[in-house]
């Protein structure tokens, strides 16, 4: 969970909406499902790509906070906004947040949480 937090918050929002798509309402996935479905997709696989560098720690975050506006947006022009897309936006944030808060480590060693000060 160190090492792919994010990666993991990504994926289980993403998993989310993708089962609220399937299964929430009529039971069949419509054309904004689908694509509230392929944004989850890409916030997890973009999360889990972005390398985390020393100057750009809030990456992966950047790419789940840019996704989730991409979903609100999909989620209200497309289809106008009901009572069952409030909880895709719900996910959305929570994925978001997911993302923000959890611990990450890239495959280059640098941490998602600033490194502590060295004492003096």
């Amino acid at each position: 969970m160190e090492k792919y937090g994010k990666a993991i918050a990504a994926v289980v929002g993403a998993i989310l909406v993708a089962s609220y798509a399937a299964l929430g309402g009529d039971n069949h996935i419509d054309a904004e499902e689908t694509v509230q479905i392929a944004i989850a997709a890409a916030t997890a696989i973009g999360v889990y790509l972005v390398p985390l560098a020393p100057q750009y720690r809030w990456a992966k975050t950047a790419i789940a906070v840019v996704l989730a506006v991409l979903q609100a947006l999909t989620t209200t022009v497309l289809g106008g906004l009901d009572a069952g897309e409030w909880i895709v936006l719900v996910l959305a944030a929570l994925t978001a947040a997911g993302v923000t808060f959890a611990p990450a480590v890239s495959g280059n060693g640098i941490a998602s949480k600033n490194p502590v000060a060295p004492a003096r």
